[in-house]
């Protein structure tokens, strides 16, 4: 069983984004397999590492769509990427230095992020967007 399980609850109907969801919430679930296995730091960092590049590019992935449609919510829901990617960038630094570990706690908090973020804020996106993107020629 996966440690995050991206359902249908998880989808807003833009396939581009859902698959991205799909990824980040497969490399969240290898980052938590290997923590649970006990693999190596430089291993989880690797993963970590790969998980934020990722994060910032279904990011820009989801503020074009924003920009090119003038999304209403552009600069609260991109507040809500910058916050996370800072907060993020600097885990990375302090897991690059080795002066932290991911913990469970860490994966519980990317985890809520993650379901928080597709179910509330992404799902908005979803419902203003999919009838512009279907009226596309």
């Amino acid at each position: 069983m996966s440690f995050i399980e991206f359902t249908e609850e998880n989808r807003i109907g833009i396939a581009e984004i859902d698959e991205q969801h799909r990824n980040l919430f497969t490399l969240l679930n290898t980052m938590h397999t290997a923590t649970i296995e006990g693999q190596e730091h430089s291993a989880i960092v690797a993963i970590f590492d790969d998980l934020i590049v990722y994060t910032v590019e279904h990011f820009d992935t989801e503020e074009k769509y924003m920009q090119e449609y003038q999304y209403p919510q552009y600069t609260d829901h991109k507040k809500e990427h910058d916050d996370l990617t800072g907060q993020a960038l600097q885990l990375q630094m302090q897991f690059n230095s080795g002066s932290a570990t991911v913990t469970f706690e860490l994966l519980d908090f990317l985890n809520g992020w993650l379901n928080d973020h597709t179910m509330g804020t992404d799902r908005e996106l979803g419902d203003f967007l999919r009838p512009r993107l279907a009226n596309r020629p």
